[in-house]
């Protein structure tokens, strides 16, 4: 039997492997003050829609209830967050420091690292606009990726309102802009050189160097070459403080401006980031600044964000060998023949398997060899299967 396209099973081993990973992320969310929130695993697609916008509404799992409503599988969880806390959460107390675990479901074609089906895991800063809120969302994906076992993970960060500015001071019209980000966010830098071709103005050249800008402040001097400064100065304001925050903390080596990084989700208005390891082709993690998402929903509130899939972490680490599938821990007795002991020993929290088919001695040892269960109890005896020592069951419960 095949599974649907995009999906997997997760053997005991592999999920316990999984799981260990989760419970690092969520340690960190709860250290930097971050409670953890869950939302349905369906909401109305006009609330999907209206936060991601139609292109990648468009990637949703879709179907309709028995009343004809229109809903969907959710595609990403920093819509469903937006939504419940502009209708449940926006007459309470500022900031909001929530984070998630959680299954979240994409029409897309599956390949490495991109499935249907996959596990997200983020945080959400919500209610304050400052530097101080972009440069902490940034140092919790750092903090992250480091307790995931990636401390050599690098950042790539951006600012929608530099690239706007850029646009707009070369004249582009919002059509055009249209198309030339998405080639940036596409590093097409053959369509670019094209496209600037075609214009025949000098001032659209600088678009393909923008492609390549990539550095650290120095290239934010070489941006205000191409583009005055009034005009940037909040989004280079926000990179320099976040790049001297990094600094400061000896992490200055691992985030690098990118001017060419343009995020898919439309809903981003200010930081924008990525997370990469050499060993893969995508991204590990990304998010950014969202100050107007909530207003779609009737809750007007500056946000800013992350989110990553646990599975590419997984895979980035089994890359390198240190992700392996998980001793599982089985149980520590089997038992024949006599639930109280079962019971006794399950009250101290011991693990307990109790045997099904009979209680003759030798099958049962087979058995417990068999799923790897070190003892045996039977006829009031426990029973060592490495080795046969035998002691009374009422030493183990006295």
């Amino acid at each position: 039997m095949r599974l649907p396209a995009g999906t997997r099973d997760w053997l005991p081993g592999e999920l316990a492997a999984k799981r260990a990973l989760e419970a690092a992320l969520r340690a960190v969310f709860a250290r930097f003050g971050y409670q953890e929130a869950a939302t349905p695993g369906f909401e109305r697609f006009d609330v999907i829609e209206a936060g991601l916008g139609e292109a990648l509404a468009a990637e949703s799992f879709r179907f309709t209830d028995r009343r004809g409503t229109t809903m969907a599988l959710r595609p990403e969880m920093t819509t469903p967050i937006a939504r419940l806390v502009s209708t449940r959460l926006r007459n309470g107390p500022m900031p909001l420091r929530l984070c998630y675990v959680a299954p979240v479901y994409r029409y897309e074609e599956p390949q490495e690292g991109r499935m249907r089906e996959f596990t997200q895991a983020g945080v959400e800063l919500i209610g304050n606009a400052s530097v101080e809120a972009d440069v902490e969302i940034m140092l919790t994906a750092l903090e992250a990726l480091d307790a995931a076992g990636l401390p050599d993970a690098c950042i790539d960060v951006n600012h929608v309102a530099i690239v706007d500015a850029v646009l707009r001071e070369v004249g582009l019209q919002p059509d055009e802009a249209r198309v030339v980000k998405s080639l940036l966010g596409r590093r097409n830098l053959v369509a670019l050189r094209a496209f600037c071709g075609e214009r025949g103005d000098p001032k659209v050249q600088v678009l393909p160097e923008l492609a390549l800008l990539r550095g650290g402040t120095e290239v934010l001097e070489r941006l205000l070459r191409y583009v005055p400064h009034p005009r940037v100065d909040g989004g280079i304001a926000r990179l320099r403080a976040i790049l001297a925050r990094a600094e400061s903390l000896s992490m200055g080596h691992r985030i690098a401006i990118d001017f060419a990084l343009l995020r898919d989700f439309e809903y981003y208005t200010g930081l924008v980031f990525e997370a990469y390891v050499p060993e893969l082709g995508f991204s590990l993690l990304g998010g950014g600044r969202y100050d107007a998402l909530l207003g779609r929903f009737g809750g007007e509130a500056p946000a800013a964000g992350w989110s990553l899939g646990v599975e590419r972490l997984l895979i980035a680490l089994e890359r390198r060998g240190g992700m392996e599938a998980a001793v599982v821990d089985g149980a520590e007795f089997l038992v024949a023949g006599d639930d109280r002991v079962a019971r006794a020993l399950r009250a101290r929290g011991v693990r307990v398997a109790r045997a099904l088919n009979g209680a003759e001695e030798g099958a049962l040892l087979a058995e417990a060899q068999a799923h790897g269960i070190p003892r045996v109890i039977v006829g009031g005896t426990c029973i060592e299967v490495a080795g046969g020592a035998r002691r009374p069951v009422e030493e183990l419960l006295a």
